[in-house]
């Protein structure tokens, strides 16, 4: 049936209310006329505004009153995880997704004696020691590409691949082992301008949206870093919180980070804490630019 006002196709009701909701926004994208197009467009960032302030105060609210324990209770429904994370209220565990990716490839592996262990994961580099084979094995650089390919196909923003010797956890040089096609990155980061260099002070901060994403932009004297604008794995932002050189309080709980590493610093065993997500961030022609994902280049462009 055709809706005789905006000429698109009307679809039947579904119990997948994503999909319709999907179908319907892919249909008046490509209508005819650029005028429907368009008002979708701004019809969308106008909702999307509206959802993402009352979201980010609400669960704000909740945090305060009722703490981390009736947060989590609520993200346990499958419906309220999905909404908060498209809004970047809730905070993707991107460990728990390399996992993910490496379980695509971790059963063929398995059938030849091989595992994968995942040792940590720091932006886009990945970190894993392979156990099972011996790294002169004429196959290992064909088990190494496995894994390469499967972080690239389920993880967003997988940039890296590093080989950790299983005794030492020392880094292996990648050119020993992976063969040289792959060491041409198939993703390289991409920039965003955020604000003028001038409109941060020295010793302040200052909150964005880069592409969707909460971005929380840190001046230390003539030095600037951004991390995720959210304290650890929660929703709460960083925006009011205090800096004290390269330390930066949470306002909400008074968690401690190091802005550099991202790392907490009110723990005795830092690293057993929810840590900042930190992103690349560079000054250029006076403009404060930060990455939060990457672009596609073809295997034989050279490395941003």
């Amino acid at each position: 049936m055709i809706d005789e006002q905006t000429g698109v196709e009307a679809e039947r009701e579904s119990d997948d209310v994503l999909a319709e909701v999907e179908g319907l926004i892919t249909r008046l994208s490509a209508h005819p006329d650029p005028a429907v197009g368009e008002a979708l467009g701004s019809l969308l960032a106008r909702i999307d505004t509206v959802h993402r302030t009352a979201l980010t105060h609400l669960m704000g609210a909740i945090q305060s009153m009722a703490g981390d324990a009736f947060v989590n209770r609520l993200t346990g429904d499958p419906a309220i995880r999905l909404l908060l994370m498209s809004y970047d209220l809730l905070a993707v565990d991107r460990r728990t997704l390399a996992e993910e990716a490496l379980d695509a490839v971790r059963g063929h592996l398995h059938a030849h004696g091989v595992n994968v262990e995942l040792v940590e994961v720091l932006g886009g580099v990945v970190a894993v020691r392979v156990h099972g084979i011996s790294t002169d094995h004429e196959t290992f650089p064909g088990v190494v590409n496995d894994v390469n390919e499967a972080l690239r196909a389920g993880l967003l923003g997988f940039q890296e691949l590093e080989i950790r010797d299983g005794k030492a956890a020392r880094p292996v040089p990648a050119s020993v082992f992976l063969p040289v096609e792959s060491l041409k990155r198939a993703f390289r980061p991409v920039y965003r301008d955020v604000c003028s260099a001038d409109e941060i002070l020295p010793g302040t901060t200052r909150g964005a949206i880069v592409d969707g994403a909460a971005v929380l932009l840190v001046r230390v004297q003539d030095e600037f870093y951004a991390v995720r604008n959210a304290c650890g794995d929660s929703p709460l932002p960083l925006d009011y919180s205090t800096l004290d050189g390269t330390e930066l309080t949470c306002s909400w709980h008074s968690c401690r980070y190091d802005v550099r590493t991202g790392a907490r610093l009110d723990l005795a065993d830092p690293s057993r804490g929810e840590a900042l997500t930190v992103l690349p961030v560079r000054v250029s022609a006076g403009s404060v630019q930060v990455v939060v994902g990457t672009e596609r280049v073809s295997v034989s462009a050279t490395p941003a």
